[in-house]
């Protein structure tokens, strides 16, 4: 490393200092926290920085360290895990309803699903399950690979593309409960169809 310590670490973590914290405030849900977490992982990441391997992928790597902090510090808040039902899952569950519902067939699904505020997508990605959101953000948000994923979360690529799956199900059960609430699918349109 021909550049001092500092100068080499500010050039590689200033294009992810963005995406990290807009990361660390959907897994922690509140400011503050997202600030810890970013500042602790930085920290970490400076210390650790002699053990990065230079031509790797440094965005994977500093993840990698904000996940395991966020684990090991952020998650023991936590007192009871979130249980799921993964009875309740039903593949391509929000894209069947808008199926069923002849009201909306009219109007393609991509106009359908881009009525939905950022804001509610947010809230809807909140909710899911601390597993299913991570990795949910970590590609559909972020746009890591699953090889990056499963390198940043330390897991099999299976259980990447596992968590993947059922995450997105999750969100989209969700969005469908959120279409509900709102007002774009009412009973009286469901039954419409029967």
């Amino acid at each position: 490393m021909s550049k001092n310590k500092h100068t080499l670490f500010s050039e590689l973590v200033k294009p992810h200092l963005t995406s990290l914290f807009s990361t660390a405030l959907r897994m922690t849900h509140h400011k503050g926290d997202a600030e810890d977490l970013v500042q602790d992982t930085l920290f970490k990441a400076y210390r650790a920085l002699d053990q990065f391997q230079e031509n790797t992928n440094f965005r994977a790597w500093i993840f990698r360290i904000m996940v395991n902090t966020f684990i090991t510090g952020y998650r023991k808040a936590v007192k009871q895990p979130q249980k799921i039902s993964y009875d309740d899952m039903e593949e391509f569950f929000l894209f069947k309803r808008l199926d069923e519902n002849k009201e909306l067939q009219e109007t393609s699904k991509e106009e359908f699903l881009d009525t939905f505020f950022d804001d509610d997508i947010k809230e809807a990605l909140e909710n899911l399950p601390y597993q299913f959101r991570l990795v949910v953000l970590l590609c559909d948000v972020e746009g890591f690979s699953y090889n990056e994923i499963a390198s940043v979360i330390d897991a099999p690529l299976g259980t990447v593309m596992s968590r993947l799956y059922r995450g997105r199900k999750l969100l989209q059960r969700n969005l469908w409960a959120y279409a509900k609430t709102r007002g774009y699918i009412t009973d009286v349109t469901v039954a419409r169809q029967s």
